[in-house]
């Protein structure tokens, strides 16, 4: 029987982060709050969206924290088409993967934001056996809960964790699999050297050459 290897898909498997840059400045917009910088965001991407409006504006009411998540899921789906992008040979190397293992994607993103991005990124969805997103667990990584969920509904054991932050790291760790750190993200080899994954790359796309 195969296992699995779970994916991250921000940074990992696609260039997203113009586009979500784009999406939290519009639903801030939305409701009334200020325009972040680049540097001021970037740096919480890997996190749940929630945590990462927390960690902005840290007064906000709850029910003001779900309207600016709802738009921003909103937005995220509408706009995905215009910013969205594919990392050079990662769609290559999840073939050539494929036939040695199945694939899973565990991201921080909903379940039908995954879905409509890789529509967008023209990756072929039937490449994975199973797609976990943050609404489909209680709490998404750092915490293990959706690598478990994806090991829970492919019937697989869990191999490996590969992702571009250190959440995804601590993510797989504490799930007690392999993990392994890819440069096409937000955090660089040093920061991610902090968390001792199994292995850094610099990307997807050169995974074959290592399992």
């Amino acid at each position: 029987m195969k296992k699995l290897i779970c994916f991250d898909l921000d940074g990992t498997l696609l260039d997203t982060n113009r586009l979500h840059f784009v999406t939290f400045n519009m639903a801030f917009k939305k409701n009334g709050l200020r325009k972040v910088r680049y540097k001021e965001i970037s740096h919480l991407f890997g996190l749940v969206k929630r945590e990462i409006v927390k960690t902005l504006f840290s007064e906000l009411s709850e029910n003001k924290l779900k309207k600016i998540l709802k738009y921003k899921n909103k937005f995220t789906l509408e706009e995905s088409h215009k910013f969205v992008k594919n990392f050079p040979g990662v769609k290559k190397s999840l073939i050539i993967l494929k036939k040695k293992y199945d694939l899973g994607i565990v991201s921080n993103c909903s379940h039908k934001e995954i879905v409509t991005l890789l529509k967008n990124a023209d990756i072929d969805l039937k490449l994975f056996s199973v797609i976990v997103g943050d609404d489909d667990v209680i709490r998404g990584k750092p915490y293990p809960d959706e690598i478990f969920k994806a090991k829970k509904i492919s019937g697989l054991n869990v191999e490996y964790m590969v992702g571009d932050t250190i959440y995804d790291v601590k993510a797989g760790k504490k799930a007690k699999i392999k993990t392994i750190g890819v440069l096409t993200g937000v955090h660089d080899k040093k920061i991610l050297e902090k968390e001792k994954p199994w292995k850094i790359i610099r990307s997807v796309r050169d995974l074959p050459k290592y399992i």
